[in-house]
Protein backbone atom coordinates (compact mmCIF):
# COMPACT_ATOMS: atom_id res chain seq x y z
CA UNK A 1 0.00 0.00 0.00
CA UNK A 2 1.18 3.82 -0.59
CA UNK A 3 0.89 4.57 3.46
CA UNK A 4 3.07 1.28 4.14
CA UNK A 5 5.44 2.34 1.35
CA UNK A 6 3.90 -0.46 -0.66
CA UNK A 7 4.33 -3.25 1.08
CA UNK A 8 1.92 -5.85 2.29
CA UNK A 9 1.44 -6.32 6.11
CA UNK A 10 3.45 -8.47 7.99
CA UNK A 11 1.11 -11.17 10.31
CA UNK A 12 2.59 -12.81 13.39
CA UNK A 13 4.02 -16.21 12.73
CA UNK A 14 1.74 -18.87 13.99
CA UNK A 15 2.91 -21.19 16.63
CA UNK A 16 2.35 -24.80 16.06
CA UNK A 17 2.01 -26.64 19.83
CA UNK A 18 1.04 -30.12 19.41
CA UNK A 19 1.86 -30.88 23.06
CA UNK A 20 0.58 -27.78 25.26
CA UNK A 21 -2.25 -27.04 27.58
CA UNK A 22 -5.77 -25.94 26.00
CA UNK A 23 -4.94 -22.57 28.16
CA UNK A 24 -1.88 -22.10 26.44
CA UNK A 25 -3.80 -22.64 23.02
CA UNK A 26 -6.74 -20.18 24.54
CA UNK A 27 -4.48 -17.70 24.98
CA UNK A 28 -2.40 -18.40 21.62
CA UNK A 29 -5.76 -18.05 19.72
CA UNK A 30 -6.35 -14.86 21.84
CA UNK A 31 -3.53 -13.18 20.82
CA UNK A 32 -4.10 -13.98 17.12
CA UNK A 33 -7.47 -12.74 17.41
CA UNK A 34 -6.41 -9.06 18.83
CA UNK A 35 -3.20 -9.01 15.87
CA UNK A 36 -6.16 -9.86 13.39
CA UNK A 37 -8.31 -6.83 14.95
CA UNK A 38 -5.82 -4.90 14.99
CA UNK A 39 -4.54 -5.43 11.48
CA UNK A 40 -8.73 -5.38 10.74
CA UNK A 41 -8.56 -1.41 11.88
CA UNK A 42 -5.80 -0.57 10.69
CA UNK A 43 -6.73 -1.56 7.10
CA UNK A 44 -10.10 -0.05 7.49
CA UNK A 45 -8.40 3.52 8.54
CA UNK A 46 -6.72 2.67 5.02
CA UNK A 47 -9.85 2.31 3.28
CA UNK A 48 -11.34 5.41 4.90
CA UNK A 49 -8.14 7.64 3.88
CA UNK A 50 -7.93 6.18 0.30
CA UNK A 51 -12.10 6.97 0.09
CA UNK A 52 -11.52 10.74 1.04
CA UNK A 53 -8.86 10.64 -1.34
CA UNK A 54 -10.93 8.85 -3.94
CA UNK A 55 -13.72 11.47 -3.21
CA UNK A 56 -11.93 14.68 -3.96
CA UNK A 57 -10.79 13.00 -7.47
CA UNK A 58 -14.11 12.69 -8.14
CA UNK A 59 -15.14 16.41 -7.29
CA UNK A 60 -12.69 17.61 -8.99
CA UNK A 61 -13.58 15.64 -12.02
CA UNK A 62 -17.27 16.35 -11.40
CA UNK A 63 -16.18 20.59 -11.73
CA UNK A 64 -13.80 19.93 -14.88
CA UNK A 65 -16.82 18.28 -16.22
CA UNK A 66 -19.38 21.00 -15.86
CA UNK A 67 -16.86 23.14 -16.94
CA UNK A 68 -16.39 21.52 -20.01
CA UNK A 69 -20.01 20.76 -20.43
CA UNK A 70 -20.59 24.72 -20.21
CA UNK A 71 -18.02 25.32 -22.49
CA UNK A 72 -19.69 22.94 -24.84
CA UNK A 73 -22.67 24.31 -24.58
CA UNK A 74 -21.20 28.11 -25.59
CA UNK A 75 -19.29 25.84 -28.41
CA UNK A 76 -23.03 24.75 -30.01
CA UNK A 77 -24.43 27.99 -29.39
CA UNK A 78 -22.37 29.70 -31.19
CA UNK A 79 -21.99 27.07 -34.14
CA UNK A 80 -25.89 27.19 -33.95
CA UNK A 81 -25.87 30.80 -34.67
CA UNK A 82 -23.00 30.59 -37.62
CA UNK A 83 -24.98 28.10 -39.00
CA UNK A 84 -28.18 29.89 -38.67
CA UNK A 85 -26.27 33.03 -39.75
CA UNK A 86 -25.06 31.22 -42.93
CA UNK A 87 -28.67 29.21 -43.43
CA UNK A 88 -29.54 33.19 -43.72
CA UNK A 89 -26.41 34.33 -46.15
CA UNK A 90 -27.44 31.38 -48.58
CA UNK A 91 -31.50 32.15 -48.45
CA UNK A 92 -30.98 35.50 -48.78
CA UNK A 93 -28.48 34.70 -51.68
CA UNK A 94 -30.72 32.33 -53.59
CA UNK A 95 -33.53 34.24 -53.20
CA UNK A 96 -31.68 37.27 -55.01
CA UNK A 97 -30.64 34.97 -57.67
CA UNK A 98 -34.22 33.76 -57.85
CA UNK A 99 -35.45 37.78 -57.96
CA UNK A 100 -32.30 38.39 -60.86
CA UNK A 101 -33.46 35.70 -62.58
CA UNK A 102 -37.27 37.10 -62.39
CA UNK A 103 -36.70 40.40 -63.35
CA UNK A 104 -34.32 38.89 -66.11
CA UNK A 105 -37.45 36.98 -67.55
CA UNK A 106 -39.87 39.42 -66.86
CA UNK A 107 -37.04 41.83 -69.15
CA UNK A 108 -37.29 39.32 -72.07
CA UNK A 109 -40.99 39.58 -71.69
CA UNK A 110 -40.97 43.03 -71.46
CA UNK A 111 -38.85 43.13 -74.80
CA UNK A 112 -40.68 40.60 -76.27
CA UNK A 113 -43.58 42.74 -75.61
CA UNK A 114 -41.94 45.86 -76.65
CA UNK A 115 -41.64 43.92 -80.56
CA UNK A 116 -44.94 42.72 -80.27
CA UNK A 117 -46.22 45.93 -79.80
CA UNK A 118 -44.14 47.91 -82.72
CA UNK A 119 -44.79 44.51 -84.91
CA UNK A 120 -48.46 45.34 -83.83
CA UNK A 121 -48.21 49.13 -84.35
CA UNK A 122 -47.07 48.55 -87.98
CA UNK A 123 -49.64 45.80 -88.68
CA UNK A 124 -52.20 48.78 -87.47
CA UNK A 125 -50.68 51.53 -89.34
CA UNK A 126 -50.55 49.32 -92.69
CA UNK A 127 -54.49 48.61 -92.03
CA UNK A 128 -55.20 52.17 -90.98
CA UNK A 129 -53.66 52.84 -95.12
CA UNK A 130 -55.68 50.52 -96.00
CA UNK A 131 -59.39 51.33 -94.41
CA UNK A 132 -58.84 55.46 -95.50
CA UNK A 133 -60.28 54.13 -98.45
CA UNK A 134 -63.24 53.11 -96.61
CA UNK A 135 -63.50 56.45 -94.53
CA UNK A 136 -63.44 58.19 -97.70
CA UNK A 137 -66.16 56.34 -99.07
CA UNK A 138 -68.02 56.87 -95.29
CA UNK A 139 -67.66 60.55 -95.93
CA UNK A 140 -68.60 60.36 -99.79
CA UNK A 141 -71.85 58.04 -98.42
CA UNK A 142 -72.86 60.48 -95.40
CA UNK A 143 -72.43 64.01 -97.91
CA UNK A 144 -74.23 62.30 -100.76
CA UNK A 145 -76.96 60.66 -98.35
CA UNK A 146 -79.61 63.21 -96.05
CA UNK A 147 -80.50 60.44 -93.87
CA UNK A 148 -77.04 60.03 -91.69
CA UNK A 149 -75.25 63.11 -90.51
CA UNK A 150 -72.12 61.76 -89.03
CA UNK A 151 -69.83 58.60 -90.02
CA UNK A 152 -70.74 56.89 -86.60
CA UNK A 153 -74.30 56.87 -87.45
CA UNK A 154 -73.49 54.48 -90.62
CA UNK A 155 -71.41 52.63 -87.95
CA UNK A 156 -73.82 52.42 -86.02
CA UNK A 157 -76.24 50.95 -88.68
CA UNK A 158 -73.61 48.38 -89.79
CA UNK A 159 -73.25 47.21 -86.42
CA UNK A 160 -76.78 47.25 -85.86
CA UNK A 161 -77.48 45.24 -89.33
CA UNK A 162 -74.93 42.84 -88.26
CA UNK A 163 -76.27 41.79 -85.10
CA UNK A 164 -79.70 41.22 -86.91
CA UNK A 165 -77.92 39.26 -89.47
CA UNK A 166 -76.32 37.31 -86.49
CA UNK A 167 -79.34 36.93 -84.75
CA UNK A 168 -81.00 35.85 -87.90
CA UNK A 169 -78.51 33.15 -88.79
CA UNK A 170 -78.46 31.43 -85.18
CA UNK A 171 -82.72 31.59 -85.35
CA UNK A 172 -81.91 29.93 -88.81
CA UNK A 173 -79.63 27.49 -87.24
CA UNK A 174 -81.92 26.27 -84.80
CA UNK A 175 -85.10 26.08 -87.10
CA UNK A 176 -82.94 24.17 -89.45
CA UNK A 177 -82.09 21.91 -86.19
CA UNK A 178 -85.40 21.73 -85.37
CA UNK A 179 -86.48 20.53 -88.70
CA UNK A 180 -84.02 17.54 -88.29
CA UNK A 181 -85.13 16.99 -85.24
CA UNK A 182 -88.81 16.72 -86.92
CA UNK A 183 -87.73 14.85 -89.70
CA UNK A 184 -85.90 12.63 -87.63
CA UNK A 185 -89.07 12.05 -85.49
CA UNK A 186 -91.79 11.74 -88.12
CA UNK A 187 -89.47 8.48 -89.79
CA UNK A 188 -89.23 7.03 -86.68
CA UNK A 189 -92.93 7.26 -86.17
CA UNK A 190 -93.76 6.52 -89.96
CA UNK A 191 -91.74 3.47 -88.87
CA UNK A 192 -93.62 2.54 -85.86
CA UNK A 193 -96.89 2.89 -87.70
CA UNK A 194 -95.44 0.85 -90.66
CA UNK A 195 -94.62 -1.97 -87.68
CA UNK A 196 -97.92 -1.23 -86.25
CA UNK A 197 -99.60 -1.93 -89.11
CA UNK A 198 -97.77 -4.78 -90.36
CA UNK A 199 -98.51 -6.74 -86.78
CA UNK A 200 -102.23 -5.52 -87.65
CA UNK A 201 -102.20 -7.28 -90.70
CA UNK A 202 -100.40 -10.08 -89.18
CA UNK A 203 -103.03 -10.36 -87.11
CA UNK A 204 -105.95 -10.22 -88.84
CA UNK A 205 -104.81 -13.00 -91.16
CA UNK A 206 -104.51 -15.04 -88.14
CA UNK A 207 -107.79 -14.34 -86.69
CA UNK A 208 -109.21 -14.47 -90.52
CA UNK A 209 -107.64 -17.84 -90.49
CA UNK A 210 -108.97 -18.80 -86.97
CA UNK A 211 -112.48 -17.46 -87.98
CA UNK A 212 -112.07 -20.05 -90.84
CA UNK A 213 -111.05 -22.54 -88.64
CA UNK A 214 -114.11 -21.88 -86.40
CA UNK A 215 -116.54 -21.66 -89.33
CA UNK A 216 -115.55 -25.13 -90.93
CA UNK A 217 -116.41 -26.15 -87.29
CA UNK A 218 -119.20 -24.78 -87.39
CA UNK A 219 -120.38 -26.23 -90.60
CA UNK A 220 -119.43 -29.71 -89.25
CA UNK A 221 -121.02 -28.91 -85.29
CA UNK A 222 -124.00 -28.39 -87.33
CA UNK A 223 -123.94 -31.36 -89.86
CA UNK A 224 -123.62 -32.95 -87.08
CA UNK A 225 -126.72 -31.33 -84.90
CA UNK A 226 -128.43 -32.21 -88.17
CA UNK A 227 -127.58 -35.87 -88.46
CA UNK A 228 -128.39 -36.19 -84.70
CA UNK A 229 -131.88 -34.47 -85.13
CA UNK A 230 -132.62 -36.70 -87.72
CA UNK A 231 -131.74 -39.74 -86.20
CA UNK A 232 -133.66 -38.63 -82.99
CA UNK A 233 -136.80 -38.07 -85.61
CA UNK A 234 -136.59 -41.48 -86.77
CA UNK A 235 -136.08 -42.73 -83.00
CA UNK A 236 -139.43 -41.11 -82.29
CA UNK A 237 -140.95 -42.02 -85.00
CA UNK A 238 -139.78 -45.56 -84.19
CA UNK A 239 -140.65 -45.19 -80.01
CA UNK A 240 -144.26 -43.91 -81.47
CA UNK A 241 -144.80 -46.31 -83.43
CA UNK A 242 -143.53 -49.23 -80.37
CA UNK A 243 -145.89 -47.22 -77.96
CA UNK A 244 -148.87 -47.38 -80.73
CA UNK A 245 -148.64 -51.35 -81.07
CA UNK A 246 -148.28 -51.94 -77.24
CA UNK A 247 -151.18 -49.46 -76.99
CA UNK A 248 -153.48 -51.51 -79.86
CA UNK A 249 -152.38 -54.55 -78.20
CA UNK A 250 -153.36 -53.50 -74.39
CA UNK A 251 -157.03 -51.98 -75.95
CA UNK A 252 -157.47 -55.23 -78.04
CA UNK A 253 -156.50 -57.25 -73.98
CA UNK A 254 -158.61 -55.27 -72.04
CA UNK A 255 -161.97 -55.02 -74.64
CA UNK A 256 -162.60 -58.09 -75.26
CA UNK A 257 -162.17 -59.76 -71.38
CA UNK A 258 -163.23 -56.79 -69.08
CA UNK A 259 -163.99 -59.53 -66.95
CA UNK A 260 -160.21 -59.77 -65.91
CA UNK A 261 -158.52 -57.46 -64.48
CA UNK A 262 -155.29 -57.70 -64.96
CA UNK A 263 -154.62 -53.41 -65.11
CA UNK A 264 -156.68 -52.79 -62.16
CA UNK A 265 -153.46 -54.70 -60.44
CA UNK A 266 -150.52 -53.45 -61.80
CA UNK A 267 -152.11 -49.96 -61.07
CA UNK A 268 -151.97 -50.50 -57.22
CA UNK A 269 -148.81 -52.43 -57.06
CA UNK A 270 -147.69 -49.06 -58.83
CA UNK A 271 -149.36 -47.18 -56.23
CA UNK A 272 -147.81 -49.02 -52.83
CA UNK A 273 -144.39 -49.12 -54.88
CA UNK A 274 -144.94 -44.95 -54.96
CA UNK A 275 -146.23 -45.05 -51.65
CA UNK A 276 -143.13 -47.08 -50.43
CA UNK A 277 -140.69 -44.81 -52.94
CA UNK A 278 -142.01 -41.72 -51.39
CA UNK A 279 -142.55 -40.45 -54.76
CA UNK A 280 -144.61 -37.71 -54.35
CA UNK A 281 -143.85 -35.00 -57.47
CA UNK A 282 -146.68 -34.85 -60.36
CA UNK A 283 -145.42 -35.58 -63.83
CA UNK A 284 -145.93 -34.61 -66.97
CA UNK A 285 -148.30 -36.74 -68.65
CA UNK A 286 -146.43 -36.57 -72.47
CA UNK A 287 -143.00 -37.05 -70.71
CA UNK A 288 -141.10 -39.81 -72.13
CA UNK A 289 -140.83 -41.56 -68.79
CA UNK A 290 -143.90 -41.31 -68.14
CA UNK A 291 -145.15 -43.03 -71.81
CA UNK A 292 -142.11 -45.21 -70.49
CA UNK A 293 -144.19 -46.82 -67.37
CA UNK A 294 -147.58 -46.70 -69.38
CA UNK A 295 -145.86 -48.91 -71.49
CA UNK A 296 -144.09 -50.80 -69.53
CA UNK A 297 -147.00 -51.49 -67.36
CA UNK A 298 -149.31 -52.17 -70.74
CA UNK A 299 -146.96 -54.97 -71.65
CA UNK A 300 -146.85 -56.58 -68.07
CA UNK A 301 -150.58 -56.89 -68.56
CA UNK A 302 -150.53 -58.03 -72.08
CA UNK A 303 -147.88 -60.93 -70.46
CA UNK A 304 -150.81 -61.30 -67.75
CA UNK A 305 -152.95 -61.72 -70.68
CA UNK A 306 -150.92 -64.05 -72.96
CA UNK A 307 -150.09 -66.02 -69.80
CA UNK A 308 -153.80 -66.57 -69.27
CA UNK A 309 -153.96 -67.30 -72.66
CA UNK A 310 -151.42 -70.03 -72.63
CA UNK A 311 -152.58 -71.52 -69.59
CA UNK A 312 -156.46 -71.62 -71.27
CA UNK A 313 -154.67 -73.10 -74.48
CA UNK A 314 -152.44 -75.93 -72.19
CA UNK A 315 -156.52 -76.28 -70.97
CA UNK A 316 -158.76 -77.00 -73.70
CA UNK A 317 -155.56 -78.91 -75.45
CA UNK A 318 -155.76 -81.26 -72.34
CA UNK A 319 -159.37 -81.81 -72.34
CA UNK A 320 -159.06 -82.15 -76.06
CA UNK A 321 -157.05 -85.22 -75.59
CA UNK A 322 -159.00 -86.23 -72.87
CA UNK A 323 -162.19 -86.50 -74.99
CA UNK A 324 -160.64 -87.57 -78.37
CA UNK A 325 -159.41 -90.32 -76.09
CA UNK A 326 -162.91 -90.90 -74.44
CA UNK A 327 -164.14 -90.69 -77.71
CA UNK A 328 -162.07 -93.21 -79.53
CA UNK A 329 -162.54 -95.44 -76.54
CA UNK A 330 -166.30 -95.58 -77.24
CA UNK A 331 -165.92 -95.93 -80.64
CA UNK A 332 -163.64 -98.67 -80.48
CA UNK A 333 -166.58 -100.46 -77.74
CA UNK A 334 -168.86 -99.22 -80.64
CA UNK A 335 -166.82 -99.60 -83.48
CA UNK A 336 -167.76 -96.29 -84.55
CA UNK A 337 -164.87 -93.64 -85.65
CA UNK A 338 -165.48 -90.01 -84.29
CA UNK A 339 -163.90 -86.85 -86.00
CA UNK A 340 -161.84 -84.67 -84.41
CA UNK A 341 -163.22 -81.24 -82.93
CA UNK A 342 -160.84 -78.91 -84.31
CA UNK A 343 -160.84 -75.22 -82.04
CA UNK A 344 -160.32 -71.50 -83.49
CA UNK A 345 -159.84 -68.55 -82.07
CA UNK A 346 -161.42 -65.51 -84.44
CA UNK A 347 -160.49 -62.13 -83.76
CA UNK A 348 -162.92 -60.21 -82.42
CA UNK A 349 -164.53 -58.03 -85.31
CA UNK A 350 -166.19 -54.70 -84.79
CA UNK A 351 -169.91 -53.59 -85.95
CA UNK A 352 -168.26 -52.33 -89.11
CA UNK A 353 -166.69 -56.11 -89.72
CA UNK A 354 -163.07 -55.16 -89.64
CA UNK A 355 -160.79 -56.12 -86.95
CA UNK A 356 -160.16 -53.70 -84.19
CA UNK A 357 -156.66 -54.20 -83.49
CA UNK A 358 -155.23 -54.48 -87.19
CA UNK A 359 -157.03 -51.21 -87.96
CA UNK A 360 -155.70 -49.38 -84.79
CA UNK A 361 -152.14 -50.66 -85.41
CA UNK A 362 -152.22 -49.59 -89.20
CA UNK A 363 -153.80 -46.10 -88.20
CA UNK A 364 -151.52 -43.35 -88.02
CA UNK A 365 -153.62 -41.07 -87.34
CA UNK A 366 -153.82 -40.80 -83.23
CA UNK A 367 -149.93 -40.59 -83.14
CA UNK A 368 -148.43 -38.11 -80.85
CA UNK A 369 -145.15 -36.47 -82.44
CA UNK A 370 -142.74 -36.91 -79.36
CA UNK A 371 -140.18 -34.24 -78.27
CA UNK A 372 -137.10 -34.43 -80.45
CA UNK A 373 -134.88 -33.16 -77.15
CA UNK A 374 -135.10 -36.70 -76.39
CA UNK A 375 -131.80 -38.58 -74.81
CA UNK A 376 -130.49 -40.28 -77.55
CA UNK A 377 -128.75 -43.12 -75.78
CA UNK A 378 -132.05 -43.58 -73.47
CA UNK A 379 -134.82 -43.36 -76.48
CA UNK A 380 -132.03 -46.29 -78.37
CA UNK A 381 -132.20 -48.67 -75.39
CA UNK A 382 -135.86 -47.82 -74.17
CA UNK A 383 -136.84 -48.55 -78.08
CA UNK A 384 -135.07 -51.73 -78.04
CA UNK A 385 -136.58 -53.00 -75.28
CA UNK A 386 -140.32 -51.87 -76.00
CA UNK A 387 -139.57 -53.78 -79.59
CA UNK A 388 -138.40 -56.94 -77.59
CA UNK A 389 -141.73 -56.99 -75.63
CA UNK A 390 -143.76 -56.40 -78.38
CA UNK A 391 -142.54 -59.14 -80.49
CA UNK A 392 -143.43 -61.28 -77.12
CA UNK A 393 -146.81 -60.27 -77.02
CA UNK A 394 -146.95 -60.87 -80.99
Amino acid sequence: MEGDGGHAPKHPQQLFFDNVSPATRLLEKRRQMYEVQDALENQKARFAKEEEQFRKKEENLRMKDLTLQHQLFKFNKFLQDNEAKRRRAETRAAEEAAQIRQKEEEMRDLEQQLEESKQQCAELEDEVTKNMKYEEFLERVKDTCEEYSEIQDLVTRYDTLEIANKDLMELQTECDNRMEELRNEFQNFRKEQEMEMLAFTNKTASLVQELEEVQKTRQQLTHQVDEATQEDSMHSLYFGRILMSVENLYLRCITKRKNIEHTKTHMEDETANKGRDGEQLEEDPDSFKVKKKIAIRNLQVILDYLKDFKDITETLKKERRSDALKNRQEASNEGVVMPEPQIKFEAAQTSDGKDRGSTNSGSQGNTRELSKTMNQSGTAGNSSSSAQDAQVAA
